[in-house]
């Protein structure tokens, strides 16, 4: 059996190499300790900042999603009514405007006015509306990323439709 108070002759304090060689940070001695910290640092770094960029994605692509099209924004900010006077189709990409007529209710002129200024339709656009007659059918027009279709009879009033372009 070995005595614990017995020294190690590899570690002699007479044996001037083997004290200076631990505490003066002798590249032999120290050489595992210091290429271990630093890598677990870095690696401690990467994993975080790899954490971070996934929850900032995440994060983006949730908002991005959930985001309400042009048409749910000009519904919420003018009114409906009525649903079936401004209705949603197709996941928010289309929405159906029906105006009052002599013998039907609907949107009034100012709410129509109120999704024609939100949804930046052109005034070119708007004078082929307000230009419509019964007897003309079924016009369209197209302006940035919308197009609409429509159809104007006294008795109904205006029918439009707007939809999302690809």
């Amino acid at each position: 059996m070995t005595d614990l108070t017995d020294p190690d002759p590899n570690e002699s304090p007479e044996d001037p190499k083997s004290t200076a060689g631990a505490s003066a940070g002798s590249p032999e001695g120290d050489a595992p300790r210091a290429s271990t910290a630093p890598t677990g640092r870095r690696r401690y770094l990467i994993v975080a900042s790899a954490v971070a960029i996934l929850l900032a994605a995440a994060t983006s692509v949730v908002f991005l999603t959930q985001r309400d099209s042009p048409l749910e924004e000009a519904r919420q900010t003018c009114g409906a009514g009525r649903d079936d006077w401004a209705m949603l189709g197709d996941d928010g990409n289309s929405l159906t405007l029906r105006s009052v007529g002599k013998e039907r209710t609907g949107l009034k002129l100012e709410q129509l006015q109120c999704y024609l200024t939100e949804l930046k339709v052109p005034d070119a656009v708007i004078a082929e509306i307000e230009g419509t007659r019964a007897l003309d059918g079924r016009q369209s027009g197209e302006w940035e990323d919308m197009g609409a279709s429509w159809i104007y009879h006294p008795d109904d009033g205006l029918q439009m439709i707007i939809t999302l372009s690809d």
